[in-house]
């Protein structure tokens, strides 16, 4: 939320990701994620997958372009 990541460039430009998770907010399903989305007073949310991956024309791999390079995730 805007609360959270009050700049919210913050979860991308980080080199390690901690997030703190309440184990009751975790959904089976993408499409449940969605409906929470759009029944909160908030405008910000992000889902992340990992880190992204970018390769030049010589085929020089770049890891994290986009993205921390870890994540850990504590559940609570």
């Amino acid at each position: 939320s805007e609360t959270q990541f009050p700049i919210r460039v913050l979860p991308f430009i980080a080199n390690d990701l901690v997030i703190v998770l309440d184990k009751t907010a975790i959904c089976q399903h993408l499409h449940e994620a969605y409906a929470l989305t759009s029944k909160r007073e908030r405008t910000f949310g992000v889902f992340i997958a990992g880190p992204s991956k970018t390769a030049d024309i010589e085929q020089c791999l770049v890891v994290g372009a986009q993205g921390a390079m870890s994540l850990t995730v504590v559940l609570i």
